[in-house]
């Protein structure tokens, strides 16, 4: 567990055992107490902290309904006066207590205000949540990467949501993804840009923080630097790729398209 603290609210953030490296969140505002649980996977993990802190749960809020993000949502629901917030194309996932949340909506927990965006490509009902400089992306964005598009995903909507949507955040927006996939993710950025140094002193960090994974986080303007699902019109990562991949078309979409391929057999 790690808490990431900003004015009139803070972050907690439960690496998940026994999972696919799936981070977990706490939301809170500082001043009500009021909370919503993004993503539970944990609900023990993470009512054992809302009950131990006097926390009340406002809402569940799933960024999309693939099963490692939903599956602690009705354990929740039975003990807390809470709902589920999704996005109306992954409703039919999640129990009837639910409400639906789209693309501009601001949702109200204590202080904190969380603007839904949404993100589709990882899955058509997939959402990000912005809070302050704060944003969960969910599995649209990992640290140095972005999610796979196997179960119900399109890759040209996830370079839509990534191109014109998140890449376009401030650069000092932090990045609060779904899983810790950073090592893995970093080696196949250094894989393809072999001389990109901002990657390999972050896959150092990465490394150096092994004993408390939870510290590290990224933000927008440091992802620019070495995500390549950011970098798709570098110059030097386009013309690797190409050099890879030459029947690639050279447009932005078609190597960002070209470089998921690349990951998922990486």
């Amino acid at each position: 567990m790690y808490i990431f603290d900003n004015d009139e609210h803070y972050i907690v953030r439960f690496k998940i055992e026994e999972s696919d490296s799936n981070f977990n969140y706490i939301i809170c505002c500082k001043e009500t107490r009021e909370c919503a649980v993004i993503d539970p996977i944990d609900p023990i993990k993470l009512l054992n902290y809302i009950r131990s802190n006097d926390l009340t749960v406002k809402y569940i809020i799933n960024t999309h309904a693939h099963p490692d993000h939903i599956k602690g949502n009705n354990p929740i629901l039975k003990v807390t006066l809470s709902k589920i917030l999704i996005h109306k194309d992954g409703v039919d996932y999640v129990a009837p207590r639910h409400a639906v949340i789209s693309d501009g909506d601001i949702i109200d927990i204590g202080k904190i205000k969380l603007t839904v965006i949404h993100t589709p490509g990882h899955c058509p009902e997939h959402v990000s949540l912005m809070a302050g400089n704060d944003i969960f992306v969910g599995d649209t964005l990992f640290l140095s990467g972005c999610g796979n598009t196997k179960f119900r995903g399109d890759p040209g909507d996830l370079y839509e949501s990534i191109a014109f949507k998140l890449r376009d955040l401030p650069d000092d927006t932090k990045i609060f993804c779904g899983h810790d996939y950073a090592e893995k993710n970093l080696q196949f950025s250094i894989d393809l840009e072999p001389g990109n140094e901002f990657a390999k002193e972050k896959l150092r960090e990465v490394k150096t923080s092994s004993g408390d994974e939870n510290k590290v986080i990224s933000t927008i303007g440091e992802e620019k630097q070495y995500n390549p699902f950011l970098r798709f019109d570098n110059d030097n990562l386009v013309k690797n790729v190409l050099k890879r991949e030459p029947d690639t078309p050279g447009d932005p979409r078609s190597v960002f398209v070209k470089i998921r391929e690349l990951r998922n057999s990486w």
